[in-house]
C-alpha cells in the first residue's frame, strides 16, 4: 500500500536564511546552492550536526518518508541555528548558522521504508545517538515536533523513513 506523501515544504524556497552576527541575511537557493556545488541542502538540528566527528568520512541520515537525494550528487549538510515551523497551513523557514557547512556525496537513497524493514547495517554511519529502530523513532519524533507540528507522533511514525548514504567530502 502506498501511503500518501506528507508535504514538508508546502512552498519552493526561493531563498535560504542565516545568521550572520546579530543579523539574519537570506540569499537565493539557486546561487547558494551553485556556490556550493550541491544539488541538495540537509537540515539537521544543532544537537545532531554536533555528533559528526572529524574523522567520520561516511554519514547515513535518515528522514521521515521520503527522501528527494539522488545517487552521485552533492548535497551540503548545514546546521539550523532556528528551527523552521509547519502547521498544515502556515509555513516559517529554518535558519541556519552560516558556518559549519560539511559537503558530502550521496552514495544511495531509499524511500518509504517501515522500521521493520531497516537492518543493523543500515546503523553503521549513522550519529552515535540513532543506532537502533528505537532510538531513530525518538530522533524523528525530536527532529519533526515543529516542522510537522499539525501530525501525531504515532502518524509521523507510520509515514515510516528515508535513507540517504553519504560520503563526507569536506568540511568548511
Amino acid at each position: 500500500m502506498i501511503k500518501k506523501i506528507i508535504n514538508r515544504s508546502p512552498i519552493k524556497s526561493k531563498k535560504i536564511y542565516f545568521k550572520k552576527g546579530k543579523n539574519i541575511i537570506s540569499e537565493n537557493i539557486n546561487i547558494f546552492k551553485k556556490k556550493y556545488n550541491v544539488h541538495r541542502v540537509i537540515r539537521l538540528l544543532n544537537p545532531d550536526f554536533k555528533l559528526i566527528k572529524k574523522n567520520m568520512n561516511k554519514f547515513m541520515h535518515f528522514s521521515i518518508q521520503n527522501t528527494a537525494h539522488v545517487a552521485g550528487q552533492n548535497c551540503l549538510i548545514v546546521k539550523i541555528y532556528k528551527k523552521g515551523y509547519f502547521n498544515g497551513r502556515i509555513y516559517k523557514q529554518p535558519i541556519f548558522c552560516n558556518n559549519n557547512f560539511i559537503l558530502a556525496k550521496c552514495l544511495s537513497a531509499k524511500n518509504n521504508i517501515n522500521y521493520t524493514d531497516l537492518k543493523k547495517k543500515d546503523f553503521k554511519y549513522s550519529l552515535s545517538n540513532i543506532k537502533n529502530v528505537y532510538s531513530l523513532k525518538k530522533a524523528i519524533i525530536r527532529r519533526y515536533k515543529k516542522s510537522l507540528s499539525h501530525l501525531s507522533n504515532s502518524k509521523k511514525l507510520s509515514l515510516g523513513i528515508a535513507t540517504t548514504e553519504l560520503e563526507i567530502i569536506k568540511k568548511f
